[in-house]
């Protein structure tokens, strides 16, 4: 089966090469592509598809739930996930309700994250 193809949206250098890194271990995925800023990923994703997508929350040019609007209604069936230090249960449903499949607290629910990638990774085999 081929492999999950992800993508990462996160301006953090330090943050975007840790999850670079955790994520390329993980068995069945394939990192097709990442960026730092609502600009780059919708460049990227607008000629590239992605099966899931990672989009940090804050970004220098906008907000993750930006890149949603503009490329879930061109890819549908890719899962975005949006990533945030800010957690709060308002921010989280308005995230959700505009388009995020899931959200993460980037302080303490990373292994969550690689746990869904996992998953969703074995479910192609």
């Amino acid at each position: 089966m081929p492999e999950l193809k992800v993508y990462i949206v996160e301006d953090s250098p330090f943050v975007r090469k840790s999850l670079l890194k955790v994520i390329k271990e993980i068995p069945g995925v394939e990192i097709v592509g990442n960026g730092d800023s609502v600009k780059s990923a919708i460049e990227f994703l607008t000629s590239n598809k992605s099966d899931v997508c990672i989009l940090d929350f804050n970004l220098p040019d906008g907000k993750g739930v930006d890149i949603i609007k503009e490329i879930k209604p061109k890819h549908s069936a890719a899962v975005y996930i949006v990533i945030s230090n800010i957690v709060d249960d308002l921010l989280k449903k308005a995230i959700l309700d505009k388009g995020a499949d899931y959200f993460f607290d980037k302080s303490n629910e990373i292994d969550d994250l690689l746990e869904l990638l996992e998953e969703f990774a074995e479910a192609r085999k």
